[in-house]
């Protein structure tokens, strides 16, 4: 197992380099997308929200690529398998109600209402999935943690 002081030096370090490699494809992706469903006029959410999700599902796999090496316990691993998996299933969520949408199943109202009602049941899960990661492996650097490590890095730079 791996120092939490370690732990949390790493992945700010691969947060801080996956920001920078995820700003030019997703430029590259709204622009294509931009141009493409300008010039045969349709509907636009689909790709605005494929541009969003790519990459934070990018950093995703890479921030579950570097927790499986902090930690070799087999519950450990599955759990980091399924916040990443939690990733994917907010994007094939997302993909199947807007299909819904453009097929005319549900209106536009009932997508807007199960987006947000599905957005806040994949950010509870991701919670409660960090938090028993945390009680699996106390060394465990949860979101929160990050977070706070991250602004205080930028207050440091700009002081």
């Amino acid at each position: 197992m791996v120092d939490h002081d370690v732990r949390l030096e790493r992945m700010l370090e691969n947060d801080q380099k996956r920001q920078k490699q995820t700003w030019y494809p997703m430029l590259g992706f709204l622009a294509l997308f931009i141009v493409y469903f300008w010039v045969t006029d349709v509907l636009l959410l689909l790709p605005i929200i494929l541009v969003g999700q790519l990459p934070v599902l990018y950093k995703g796999w890479h921030r579950m690529k570097l927790l499986l090496t902090f930690n070799d316990d087999a519950r450990y691993q599955q759990k980091v398998r399924s916040e990443f998996g939690l990733a994917v299933g907010n994007i094939v969520f997302l993909l199947l109600l807007i299909a819904s949408s453009m097929l005319g199943w549900i209106t536009l109202l009932t997508l807007v209402i199960v987006v947000i009602v599905g957005l806040i049941t994949f950010l509870a899960l991701g919670i409660r999935i960090d938090r028993e990661l945390k009680t699996i492996d106390p060394e465990h650097v949860t979101a929160t943690e990050l977070g706070k490590a991250q602004l205080e890095r930028e207050k440091r730079k700009t002081s």
